[in-house]
């Protein structure tokens, strides 16, 4: 049994035709505060996936008397249009909590300002909101529930008559990252050869306009963990369970070169090889020549870079003025001369940014065909109106400064310009992939590493996907299932 039970999820959702199965890293480190204050926790993984009678066995299995919460990440369950939790998930917390009165219930996560209102009630008084990083605050809720502590400072809110306290804990409220000795354990039921999530670092030096994250602008070599303690991390999950890949999680990965190098001394130290994916800030790859070959070495499989823009204005308003002026000739030599096409590179647009036309982007896509890249994504830029935001972008808080109006009241995502509406950029991005065709048409930088967990050759990533055949849906469909069916079974069996 446990004090408290995590619920966490995947961005798949409830798609049960989706291949992309993994798991992210906020509750286990939620839980591991958690341990090393003397409590006991839980994580089961991929509850968006499991039907009402699988997540109330792998829960049930952990809860009695003596537990006081369940824990919901809303990171991947809620946004994107999905501001609802399935009923499946309702129904299991309330069945749980009639069982066991004093339970309650604690939700957290990147997108819990999503939460517009509950179609179906909790079955609690008061549901509990953690806002940003949570490890300090979730703590101090386990210990007031535990009457070992007092009541933490929250707000009262309410959503559709259910009653709220958000807790926001405080972005400088300092996390001790650079001590941080997180291993995974036997009881969060890793999989044989899965691909991981680590930490490297938390927070981003840069400030880019459009950007909501918590922790920008941060000292350049602040929040990095000793390189001893991913060693450890990484050992142990090695010599555990096999595991060789990696999804670094990092802002930006390759901040700063002192950064790269001790990465690289201490992956050289290893008895054995990684792959992984990571953000990587392509002006940072120009500015450090070293730092291309050093990943290349550690293992790097596959980047994301986020080039948003080739146009010079959009770059420059944006704070990316690089992508403007040096992109179109560095990323084709990166690609091809540096990297001899061995890195698989994911350069992710934004449709809407001031001074980009319909024209400017069928230019940028003729660009991206001509040079033989790799894989482009589009998408409509994000922005919402202040007033639903915690932590509100730059362009966010000054929206008709940078040319945007929102438009319609009851959804603060809708926005315009004098040249594109959300509706029209989130279409045109639709079109301009068309427009790219199979050229494009590849594994994207994330997706390869959910497939190696699969046994998927590395090989494969080389071919184009002309047809939705080409993914492999009755190879890699049936492994998901049955990679969740072998997890929940690991769950049950402890």
């Amino acid at each position: 049994m446990r004090d408290v039970v995590l619920w966490n999820t995947g961005p798949t959702g409830t798609d049960m035709h989706a291949f992309t199965l993994y798991r992210t890293l906020g509750s286990y480190k939620i839980a591991h505060s958690v341990r090393n204050a003397g409590f006991t926790a839980q994580v089961i993984d991929h509850y968006m996936r499991m039907t009402e009678e699988q997540l109330y066995s792998c829960t049930r299995k952990f809860v009695d008397k003596n537990t006081v919460a369940i824990g919901i990440s809303t990171t991947f369950s809620l946004g994107n249009g999905v501001n609802q939790f399935p009923d499946a998930v309702i129904n299991v917390f309330n069945k749980l909590k009639e069982e066991f009165p004093q339970l309650e219930l604690v939700l957290g996560g990147y997108n819990i300002n999503s939460l517009k209102h509950f179609k179906k009630p909790f079955n609690t008084k008061c549901v509990h909101a953690v806002i940003n990083y949570g490890e300090n605050i979730f703590l101090d809720l386990i210990k007031h529930f535990k009457k070992l502590g007092p009541t933490p400072r929250g707000n009262l809110t309410t959503y559709n008559k259910q009653y709220m306290l958000v807790y926001n804990q405080a972005v400088e409220e300092k996390y001790n990252i650079e001590v941080d000795d997180f291993k995974f354990t036997d009881q969060d039921c890793i999989m044989p050869n899965e691909t991981l999530p680590i930490e490297i670092s938390r927070g981003c030096i840069f400030k880019c306009k459009f950007c909501n994250h918590l922790m920008l602008g941060r000292s350049k070599l602040d929040y990095l963990r000793n390189f001893e303690l991913v060693k450890e991390e990484m050992l142990n999950n090695y010599n555990k369970w096999g595991i060789t890949n990696y999804y670094v999680i990092c802002d930006t990965f390759n901040d700063t070169e002192i950064k790269m190098q001790a990465w690289h001394q201490m992956i050289s130290s290893l008895p054995f090889k990684i792959n992984y994916t990571a953000y990587l800030r392509a002006d940072l790859l120009d500015k450090f020549p070293d730092v291309p070959y050093i990943l290349l070495e550690t293992g790097l499989l596959s980047a994301f870079h986020g080039i948003e823009t080739l146009g010079v204005e959009g770059s420059k308003v944006i704070g990316k003025g690089w992508s403007g002026k040096s992109a179109r000739n560095y990323i084709p030599k990166l690609y091809s001369d540096i990297w001899k096409g061995k890195i698989y590179q994911t350069l992710s647009f934004i449709v809407g940014l001031p001074g980009d036309t319909r024209e400017s982007f069928y230019e940028t896509a003729d660009w991206f065909k001509s040079n033989g890249l790799y894989h482009m994504a589009l998408h409509s830029l994000g922005i919402r109106n202040n007033w639903v935001n915690k932590n509100p972008s730059e362009f966010d808080r000054d929206a008709e400064k940078y040319g945007y109006i929102f438009t319609d009241p009851k959804d603060p995502q809708q926005w315009k310009t004098d040249y594109w509406t959300l509706r029209e950029a989130t279409e045109f991005s639709q079109t301009l992939e068309k427009y790219i065709g199979t050229d494009s048409a590849r594994y994207g930088s994330w997706t390869m590493m959910h497939l190696l967990q699969y046994g998927a050759d590395k090989s494969k990533f080389d071919k184009k996907i002309v047809h939705t055949k080409d993914m492999e849906p009755d190879v890699f469909i049936p492994a998901s299932k049955k990679f969740l069916q072998d997890y929940i079974s690991k769950i049950l069996a402890l």
